[in-house]
């Protein structure tokens, strides 16, 4: 983590904490950022990444780590180049009747706006979200998937299938193994295949997801998501390996890799090979 990503994390602490008992108390607890003891040379682990968050993004990104997951907003392209979370069988809840009205985030203001997505069905794309609010329903916190550093464009056709598919997998699991550790992203080719969004400001709309899901026990599964996909494609026939993902993005996951990762997790998500 930079120096300045830390002096801002800092900030946003002081922000969000009205007193000095509820700033340490968000620090150590809430934002899952953990201290080491006095006279120790500081680390700083973020718990919503398994084995280590992903190393690879431009030194200018903002660190955003919030109670239930942590990003690195890209402010050239728009987007977070990595989202992680931990989705457990106490966080997941009913969404139907929660709010998803775009918020602005106080720590990075030169995002996408609301208006920057209201005619993006014009050009076939919908706002969407990394982290999804039904994963974390069940929490006091489920309004903060709505910060518009989470939000991304992406197309009806993959939200509403191998997106939504793949989401509903992960939740099935969960349900079985009690958590899951998920890291979710963008792929830019080198020549943009998507359209932009109506907006005079710059951005890019991604060509492709990445969505990287581990189990406690550490058995993964991969997956690339092209934007072009048809409603009706499964997101088991979407599966690839992390080399893949990390040869695509330029990210290296699971810096940490210690023990070594376990068995795929294919078939746990309901991919029979």
């Amino acid at each position: 983590m930079q120096l300045t990503e830390i002096s801002k994390l800092k900030m946003v602490i002081w922000k969000e904490a009205n007193n000095i008992g509820l700033r340490l108390f968000f620090l150590l607890a809430c934002s899952g950022l953990v201290l080491p003891g006095l006279g120790a040379a500081q680390t700083y682990k973020i718990t919503h990444c398994y084995l280590g968050c992903p190393q690879g993004t431009s030194t200018m990104n903002h660190l955003i780590i919030r109670p239930i997951y942590a990003l690195s907003y890209n402010t050239e392209r728009k987007s977070a180049d990595w989202v992680a979370y931990k989705v457990s069988a106490g966080s997941i809840g009913i969404a139907s009747s929660l709010s998803r009205r775009p918020r602005s985030d106080s720590f990075v203001s030169d995002t996408l706006t609301e208006n920057d997505f209201l005619n993006a069905e014009t050009v076939g794309l919908l706002r969407s979200q990394y982290v999804p609010i039904i994963d974390f329903a069940g929490t006091p916190y489920w309004d903060e998937v709505n910060y518009l550093t989470n939000s991304v464009a992406r197309t009806r056709g993959l939200s509403l299938g191998a997106w939504n598919g793949l989401d509903w997998a992960i939740r099935n699991l969960v349900n079985r193994e009690g958590e899951v550790y998920v890291l979710a992203g963008p792929i830019f080719k080198a020549e943009p295949t998507m359209p932009y969004l109506l907006t005079d400001k710059q951005h890019r709309v991604p060509d492709a997801f990445f969505k990287i899901i581990v189990t406690a026990a550490g058995a993964r599964a991969a997956f690339v998501l092209e934007q072009d996909s048809p409603v009706h494609v499964h997101h088991c026939d979407l599966s690839v390996s992390i080399t893949d993902i990390e040869l695509a993005t330029g990210l290296r996951f699971f810096p940490d890799r210690t023990p070594v990762i376990a068995d795929p997790a294919f078939e746990l998500l309901g991919c029979y090979r």
